[in-house]
């Protein structure tokens, strides 16, 4: 199937490939990277994380006269009706992705081009509807307006985010007033630390507290290998907790591009639910992607109980402690495109 929807990419794009260069080159040329899913690394852990429906990697780089001008991150999966569906993350496809350099009107064709390339893909694939985001905190972008004049439905979803290009003083001065005690608190008793590079002994800790906690190992190995290449990478980092014996009961893995960063993973024991441990993981990353420069830090979903899919009581929990590090609550629109291509 790849290899059949790589040939209708082709037949729009000659020149498209997969080029890591020429990717990292488009993000870095680009005026913002709205996302950390615009990595070619969480494609690729988007692909593993979904083995188990088919996922197949037909992301590509778009080039104008050989020159690369953008990046369109799509992978083609099943759900769990052995549908397929097209999306950048798992569930919707993202608007793709230009450099600053590209001229207005090139960037319209490319993107015209796109919308007929969908449809092509969606026909091969039996695929009747489509779910888009717009990425953009600021403003509705042309990819996304041009698919909201068809749209059957919109709706929003909203996201608990950090702006850091305040100061750390700043930042501390937004958190939920209880925090900050327990931060103190947690920093005298437990040891932190910050992994930029990881060993397989100390990322494997962190694997199998996870599995612990989680009472089961919950995706594929190659997926949690993934995530340790992005820390080797500079994609990513690792903080930990431990006692005063050295064990480990506690961490949190962090994504983040050149713009933004996003809290992909934690494991806390359970016996210490009662400790602050969450709260000196995000202290800590928070301080290290000030370092990094990274200007805005997504910790999660603020769940709603007017939600279209109601939020389960454990997510409302969480959604509840994230938010007391946050500065800024952002709306993110959706649409659901019916693919009427007959």
């Amino acid at each position: 199937m790849r290899e059949k929807l790589l040939k209708i990419i082709s037949s729009y794009f000659s020149e498209s490939d997969n080029n890591k260069k020429n990717w990292q080159y488009v993000l870095d040329n680009c005026p913002i990277v709205p996302s950390c899913f615009y990595l070619q690394s969480m494609v690729k852990y988007y692909v593993s994380y979904y083995s188990k429906n088919n996922a197949i990697d037909i992301s590509f780089v778009l080039y104008d006269h050989k020159n690369p001008v953008g990046v369109v991150p799509l992978i083609a999966r099943t759900n769990e009706n052995h549908e397929w569906i097209l999306t950048s993350n798992g569930s919707e496809i993202l608007e793709p992705i230009f450099s600053k350099a590209l001229a207005r009107k090139t960037k319209k064709r490319l993107t015209k081009e796109l919308k007929f390339l969908i449809y092509d893909l969606a026909k091969k694939l039996n695929i009747k509807k489509c779910q888009f985001a717009n990425m953009s905190q600021l403003t509705l972008s042309s990819w996304y307006l041009m698919w909201a004049e068809i749209a059957k439905k919109n709706f929003s979803t909203h996201h608990i985010c950090v702006d850091l290009s305040l100061s750390l003083e700043d930042i501390r001065l937004e958190f939920r007033k209880s925090f900050k005690p327990l931060i103190n608190k947690g920093l005298r008793e437990w040891k932190v630390q910050i992994y930029e590079k990881v060993s397989n002994e100390i990322f494997e800790s962190f694997r199998m507290l996870h599995k612990s906690v989680a009472g089961r190992t919950t995706r594929s190995i190659e997926s949690w290998q993934i995530q340790k290449e992005q820390i080797n990478a500079g994609e990513a980092f690792l903080v930990t907790v431990v006692n005063e014996e050295d064990t480990l009961v506690g961490g949190g893995l962090f994504t983040y591009s050149r713009d933004n960063a996003f809290y992909c993973v934690g494991a806390y024991k359970r016996e210490l639910s009662d400790k602050p441990l969450g709260h000196i993981v995000q202290m800590k990353a928070i301080e290290t992607l000030k370092k990094n420069k990274v200007k805005w830090y997504e910790i999660g979903a603020k769940h709603l109980k007017t939600d279209g899919k109601i939020p389960t009581k454990k997510q409302l929990l969480i959604a509840h402690f994230t938010e007391g590090f946050a500065t800024n609550i952002i709306v993110r629109q959706h649409l659901i495109v019916d693919l009427n291509y007959n």
